[in-house]
């Protein structure tokens, strides 16, 4: 299993300004983490928060393989546009947001991103949950 670099985590992620913002600390901050390292804690916080960030391209999470993914450059290029601005509009997020993301990083793997990118399941509508369990064995009777 290859191990990713933390700055490899960081892009995908949405890069330093997102990863600063998810971590409540300073872009310079983020900035040491490529180079030293994310702490243990830090690391295991992010894994909660966003698995698919961590997820090498020979495993997959959710059925879904890490190296479909996309960078902004790429993501932007695919939907015809030329601005974050654009591309902010159709993921429905805020424009700084997208802007933070690094051009060349990996998009994250928001509900709105996988959705345009096709990598979302559908889901079977849950079946309503039976109140008698003996409802199906009980027949109607007939009476004289």
């Amino acid at each position: 299993m290859e191990n990713l670099t933390a700055s490899e985590i960081i892009d995908r992620l949405g890069g330093t300004a997102e990863v600063a913002r998810i971590c409540h600390i300073k872009p310079p901050s983020v900035s040491e983490l490529r180079s030293s390292g994310i702490p243990p804690a830090r690391r295991q916080f992010l894994e909660l928060l966003s698995p698919e960030a961590f997820v090498t391209s020979s495993e997959a999470v959710d059925g879904h393989v890490s190296d479909k993914r996309i960078s902004k450059r790429a993501l932007r290029t695919k939907l015809g546009l030329s601005t974050d601005k654009q591309l902010a509009k159709v993921l429905q997020l805020p424009v700084e947001q997208v802007s933070a993301w690094a051009d060349e990083g990996m998009v994250p793997a928001l509900p709105q991103v996988m959705k345009l990118l096709g990598l979302t399941e559908q889901q079977e509508p849950a079946k309503p949950a039976n109140d008698d369990p003996d409802a199906d064995r009980i027949a109607p009777i007939e009476v004289a």
